[in-house]
Protein backbone atom coordinates (compact mmCIF):
# COMPACT_ATOMS: atom_id res chain seq x y z
CA UNK A 1 0.00 0.00 0.00
CA UNK A 2 1.22 3.62 -0.71
CA UNK A 3 1.49 5.84 1.51
CA UNK A 4 2.24 9.54 1.60
CA UNK A 5 3.96 11.65 4.49
CA UNK A 6 5.30 14.88 5.13
CA UNK A 7 9.43 14.78 5.54
CA UNK A 8 8.85 16.11 9.30
CA UNK A 9 7.69 12.45 10.00
CA UNK A 10 10.43 10.37 7.76
CA UNK A 11 14.45 10.41 8.11
CA UNK A 12 16.71 11.89 5.88
CA UNK A 13 17.96 9.00 5.16
CA UNK A 14 14.39 7.91 3.58
CA UNK A 15 14.25 11.29 1.55
CA UNK A 16 17.36 10.86 0.17
CA UNK A 17 16.87 7.08 -0.60
CA UNK A 18 13.25 8.69 -2.41
CA UNK A 19 15.88 11.23 -4.43
CA UNK A 20 18.33 8.63 -5.30
CA UNK A 21 15.86 6.46 -7.02
CA UNK A 22 13.61 8.86 -8.92
CA UNK A 23 16.95 10.77 -10.68
CA UNK A 24 18.39 6.94 -11.63
CA UNK A 25 17.68 7.61 -15.01
CA UNK A 26 17.44 11.31 -15.18
CA UNK A 27 18.51 12.86 -18.59
CA UNK A 28 21.02 14.60 -16.07
CA UNK A 29 22.81 12.53 -14.06
CA UNK A 30 22.66 13.58 -10.34
CA UNK A 31 24.83 11.74 -8.21
CA UNK A 32 26.11 13.08 -4.54
CA UNK A 33 25.92 11.23 -1.18
CA UNK A 34 23.81 12.36 1.44
CA UNK A 35 25.62 14.95 3.11
CA UNK A 36 26.28 16.56 0.08
CA UNK A 37 22.43 16.56 -0.92
CA UNK A 38 21.15 17.64 2.18
CA UNK A 39 23.72 20.70 2.34
CA UNK A 40 22.60 21.54 -1.18
CA UNK A 41 18.79 21.03 -1.66
CA UNK A 42 17.97 22.06 2.25
CA UNK A 43 20.77 24.54 2.27
CA UNK A 44 20.85 27.22 -0.24
CA UNK A 45 18.03 25.68 -2.49
CA UNK A 46 15.88 26.71 0.31
CA UNK A 47 13.71 23.54 0.43
CA UNK A 48 12.05 22.56 3.97
CA UNK A 49 10.66 19.42 5.38
CA UNK A 50 7.71 21.13 6.44
CA UNK A 51 7.14 21.66 2.73
CA UNK A 52 7.97 18.52 1.43
CA UNK A 53 6.20 15.37 1.07
CA UNK A 54 7.07 11.58 0.65
CA UNK A 55 5.66 7.99 -0.96
CA UNK A 56 6.18 4.66 0.75
CA UNK A 57 5.40 1.51 -0.59
CA UNK A 58 5.28 0.10 2.86
CA UNK A 59 8.73 1.40 4.49
CA UNK A 60 10.16 2.20 1.04
CA UNK A 61 10.53 5.51 -0.03
CA UNK A 62 9.74 5.76 -3.82
CA UNK A 63 8.44 9.11 -4.88
CA UNK A 64 9.46 12.70 -3.27
CA UNK A 65 8.49 16.30 -3.62
CA UNK A 66 10.61 19.20 -2.12
CA UNK A 67 9.41 22.67 -1.24
CA UNK A 68 10.49 25.75 0.08
CA UNK A 69 8.80 29.21 0.05
CA UNK A 70 10.33 32.64 -0.16
CA UNK A 71 9.57 35.91 -1.89
CA UNK A 72 10.30 36.03 -5.73
CA UNK A 73 9.31 38.55 -8.20
CA UNK A 74 8.04 40.45 -5.61
CA UNK A 75 5.26 37.29 -4.75
CA UNK A 76 5.27 35.23 -1.72
CA UNK A 77 6.41 31.54 -3.99
CA UNK A 78 6.09 27.77 -3.56
CA UNK A 79 9.29 26.60 -5.35
CA UNK A 80 8.94 22.84 -6.23
CA UNK A 81 12.64 22.06 -5.29
CA UNK A 82 12.41 18.42 -6.63
CA UNK A 83 10.29 15.82 -8.13
CA UNK A 84 10.65 12.91 -8.77
CA UNK A 85 9.34 8.59 -8.63
CA UNK A 86 11.29 5.43 -9.34
CA UNK A 87 11.22 4.33 -11.97
CA UNK A 88 8.65 1.16 -11.60
CA UNK A 89 6.06 3.20 -10.04
CA UNK A 90 5.35 5.54 -12.15
CA UNK A 91 2.09 5.99 -14.60
CA UNK A 92 0.35 5.15 -11.16
CA UNK A 93 -0.62 8.53 -10.05
CA UNK A 94 2.26 9.12 -7.58
CA UNK A 95 3.65 12.07 -8.83
CA UNK A 96 -0.06 13.80 -9.55
CA UNK A 97 -0.62 13.41 -5.50
CA UNK A 98 2.32 14.41 -4.33
CA UNK A 99 1.94 17.74 -6.73
CA UNK A 100 -1.30 18.50 -5.43
CA UNK A 101 0.26 18.05 -1.92
CA UNK A 102 2.49 20.93 -2.65
CA UNK A 103 -0.36 22.62 -3.51
CA UNK A 104 -2.65 22.27 -0.95
CA UNK A 105 0.55 23.42 1.21
CA UNK A 106 0.93 26.17 -0.55
CA UNK A 107 -2.18 27.78 -0.83
CA UNK A 108 -2.74 27.00 3.30
CA UNK A 109 0.68 29.14 3.69
CA UNK A 110 -0.79 31.63 1.33
CA UNK A 111 1.12 31.80 -1.05
CA UNK A 112 0.46 33.84 -4.23
CA UNK A 113 2.48 31.31 -7.31
CA UNK A 114 4.36 28.14 -7.27
CA UNK A 115 7.14 28.22 -9.69
CA UNK A 116 9.77 25.56 -10.79
CA UNK A 117 12.37 25.16 -13.47
CA UNK A 118 12.24 22.12 -15.59
CA UNK A 119 14.15 20.81 -18.66
CA UNK A 120 13.43 22.44 -22.04
CA UNK A 121 13.60 19.55 -23.84
CA UNK A 122 12.23 16.93 -20.84
CA UNK A 123 8.96 17.03 -23.21
CA UNK A 124 7.13 14.66 -20.99
CA UNK A 125 7.87 16.64 -17.38
CA UNK A 126 6.99 19.76 -19.34
CA UNK A 127 3.42 18.40 -20.83
CA UNK A 128 3.03 17.01 -17.04
CA UNK A 129 3.70 20.26 -15.32
CA UNK A 130 1.62 22.08 -17.78
CA UNK A 131 -1.68 19.90 -17.08
CA UNK A 132 -1.60 21.21 -13.99
CA UNK A 133 -1.45 24.72 -14.70
CA UNK A 134 2.00 25.55 -15.08
CA UNK A 135 2.98 27.43 -18.07
CA UNK A 136 6.50 28.33 -19.48
CA UNK A 137 7.92 32.33 -18.49
CA UNK A 138 11.04 32.68 -19.07
CA UNK A 139 13.97 30.76 -20.32
CA UNK A 140 17.65 29.90 -18.62
CA UNK A 141 20.25 29.74 -20.81
CA UNK A 142 23.88 28.73 -19.46
CA UNK A 143 27.22 30.21 -20.75
CA UNK A 144 30.73 29.69 -20.23
CA UNK A 145 33.98 31.04 -20.58
CA UNK A 146 38.04 30.59 -19.80
CA UNK A 147 38.89 33.62 -17.55
CA UNK A 148 42.00 33.99 -19.68
CA UNK A 149 39.76 34.42 -22.74
CA UNK A 150 38.13 37.36 -21.36
CA UNK A 151 39.43 40.62 -22.54
CA UNK A 152 42.06 41.96 -20.45
CA UNK A 153 41.58 44.49 -17.61
CA UNK A 154 42.54 48.19 -18.47
CA UNK A 155 44.77 49.79 -16.28
CA UNK A 156 43.70 53.34 -16.48
CA UNK A 157 39.98 52.99 -15.57
CA UNK A 158 39.23 55.90 -13.53
CA UNK A 159 37.47 53.52 -11.22
CA UNK A 160 38.61 52.15 -7.80
CA UNK A 161 37.27 48.59 -6.93
CA UNK A 162 36.39 47.53 -3.45
CA UNK A 163 35.26 44.53 -1.72
CA UNK A 164 31.51 45.23 -0.07
CA UNK A 165 29.44 42.86 1.81
CA UNK A 166 26.55 40.75 1.19
CA UNK A 167 24.33 43.76 2.44
CA UNK A 168 25.71 45.90 0.69
CA UNK A 169 24.97 44.12 -2.38
CA UNK A 170 21.63 42.89 -1.34
CA UNK A 171 20.12 46.73 -0.53
CA UNK A 172 21.94 47.53 -4.26
CA UNK A 173 19.60 44.44 -5.95
CA UNK A 174 16.61 45.22 -3.72
CA UNK A 175 16.35 48.47 -5.54
CA UNK A 176 15.65 46.85 -8.65
CA UNK A 177 12.51 44.25 -7.18
CA UNK A 178 10.94 44.35 -10.83
CA UNK A 179 14.18 43.23 -11.98
CA UNK A 180 13.86 39.55 -12.34
CA UNK A 181 16.48 36.81 -11.51
CA UNK A 182 16.61 33.28 -11.33
CA UNK A 183 16.13 31.44 -8.09
CA UNK A 184 19.86 30.52 -8.04
CA UNK A 185 21.39 33.92 -8.71
CA UNK A 186 19.23 35.92 -6.40
CA UNK A 187 20.68 36.89 -3.37
CA UNK A 188 18.82 34.91 -0.85
CA UNK A 189 20.39 32.45 -2.82
CA UNK A 190 24.08 32.92 -1.66
CA UNK A 191 22.94 34.94 1.54
CA UNK A 192 24.60 32.36 4.29
CA UNK A 193 27.85 31.70 2.14
CA UNK A 194 31.01 32.92 3.89
CA UNK A 195 33.07 32.44 0.08
CA UNK A 196 30.74 34.46 -2.04
CA UNK A 197 32.68 37.33 -3.66
CA UNK A 198 31.60 40.84 -4.21
CA UNK A 199 33.24 43.50 -5.43
CA UNK A 200 31.88 47.22 -6.41
CA UNK A 201 33.75 50.06 -8.71
CA UNK A 202 33.33 53.61 -7.85
CA UNK A 203 33.93 57.14 -9.76
CA UNK A 204 35.65 59.86 -8.34
CA UNK A 205 32.60 60.29 -6.21
CA UNK A 206 32.63 57.24 -4.54
CA UNK A 207 29.64 56.40 -6.26
CA UNK A 208 28.25 53.13 -7.22
CA UNK A 209 28.48 52.51 -10.85
CA UNK A 210 29.19 48.44 -11.05
CA UNK A 211 28.67 45.30 -8.85
CA UNK A 212 29.59 41.70 -8.94
CA UNK A 213 28.60 38.47 -7.21
CA UNK A 214 30.73 35.45 -7.61
CA UNK A 215 30.66 31.96 -6.23
CA UNK A 216 33.37 29.79 -4.67
CA UNK A 217 33.13 28.29 -7.97
CA UNK A 218 33.15 31.28 -10.73
CA UNK A 219 29.68 31.47 -10.88
CA UNK A 220 28.27 34.94 -11.56
CA UNK A 221 25.43 35.21 -9.88
CA UNK A 222 24.80 39.23 -10.08
CA UNK A 223 26.65 41.92 -12.19
CA UNK A 224 25.26 45.17 -13.04
CA UNK A 225 26.57 47.70 -14.43
CA UNK A 226 25.56 51.83 -14.88
CA UNK A 227 24.32 52.13 -18.51
CA UNK A 228 26.09 55.69 -18.34
CA UNK A 229 29.07 53.59 -17.54
CA UNK A 230 28.95 50.96 -20.08
CA UNK A 231 31.24 50.37 -22.82
CA UNK A 232 34.45 51.22 -21.04
CA UNK A 233 35.85 47.39 -19.87
CA UNK A 234 34.15 47.61 -15.92
CA UNK A 235 31.69 44.38 -16.80
CA UNK A 236 35.21 42.91 -17.69
CA UNK A 237 37.05 44.20 -15.19
CA UNK A 238 34.71 43.20 -12.54
CA UNK A 239 35.20 39.64 -13.76
CA UNK A 240 38.91 39.44 -14.05
CA UNK A 241 39.04 40.77 -10.07
CA UNK A 242 36.18 38.07 -9.33
CA UNK A 243 37.75 35.19 -10.71
CA UNK A 244 41.16 36.43 -9.16
CA UNK A 245 39.57 36.60 -5.52
CA UNK A 246 37.48 33.24 -6.10
CA UNK A 247 40.90 31.57 -7.67
CA UNK A 248 38.99 30.16 -10.48
CA UNK A 249 39.86 29.43 -14.51
CA UNK A 250 36.53 29.31 -16.07
CA UNK A 251 33.38 31.13 -15.31
CA UNK A 252 29.92 30.48 -15.53
CA UNK A 253 26.63 32.44 -15.81
CA UNK A 254 22.90 31.64 -15.89
CA UNK A 255 21.12 33.65 -17.82
CA UNK A 256 16.97 34.13 -17.99
CA UNK A 257 15.46 36.10 -20.69
CA UNK A 258 17.88 39.07 -20.81
CA UNK A 259 19.21 40.30 -24.27
CA UNK A 260 21.39 42.82 -22.65
CA UNK A 261 23.21 40.65 -20.26
CA UNK A 262 23.54 38.19 -22.88
CA UNK A 263 24.97 40.47 -25.60
CA UNK A 264 27.48 40.88 -23.21
CA UNK A 265 29.08 38.14 -22.35
CA UNK A 266 28.75 36.41 -25.93
CA UNK A 267 30.55 39.63 -27.02
CA UNK A 268 33.31 38.34 -24.55
CA UNK A 269 33.63 35.25 -25.80
CA UNK A 270 31.05 33.14 -23.30
CA UNK A 271 29.96 30.03 -24.92
CA UNK A 272 26.41 29.23 -24.67
CA UNK A 273 25.93 25.53 -23.10
CA UNK A 274 23.37 22.96 -25.09
CA UNK A 275 21.46 22.99 -21.38
CA UNK A 276 18.17 24.86 -21.42
CA UNK A 277 15.60 24.88 -18.41
CA UNK A 278 11.93 26.82 -18.75
CA UNK A 279 11.21 28.95 -15.51
CA UNK A 280 7.47 27.51 -15.07
CA UNK A 281 4.54 29.26 -12.99
CA UNK A 282 1.13 29.10 -11.46
CA UNK A 283 -0.76 31.61 -10.29
CA UNK A 284 -2.52 31.38 -6.89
Amino acid sequence: MITYRICTNVTMTQIFEAFTLGFSDYLVPLKMDQDTFVARFFGPEGNTLDHSFIALDQDCPIGLILGGIRQFDRLKTMRCGTLCVAPAYRGQGISYKLVEMHKNIALTAQCKQLFLEVIKDNDRAVKFYERHGYQSVYTLKYYTCMVSSIPPVSPTLPYTMEEITFDTLETFRNAFPDCHINWQSDTPYYAASTQEAFLCAYDANHRQVSLIAMSPQGKVNFLWVDPKYRNQGLGSSLLHKAAHKQKVEKVTVCLSNNASLEGFFRKLGFEKQPLEQYEMYVPL
